[in-house]
């Protein structure tokens, strides 16, 4: 993975969710996060700015 990775805590506060709400939408198989060496999800700058896009459009 290259560039900025975000640990589940980080990409809660980058999206602006609650915990239960992000490991809601990766149970659904709505997000598929990254995983590193722990086997802990995580978030690429890319995933998040697609999670965002993916939020809005639910808006519409």
């Amino acid at each position: 993975m290259k560039g900025k990775c975000y640990n589940m805590k980080e990409g809660i506060r980058e999206l602006g969710v609650i915990r239960q709400t992000l490991y809601y939408w990766i149970k659904k198989k709505w997000i598929k996060p990254k995983r590193d060496y722990r086997n802990f999800p995580v978030f690429t700058e890319n995933d998040i700015l697609n999670i965002k896009e993916w939020r809005e459009r639910l808006k519409e």
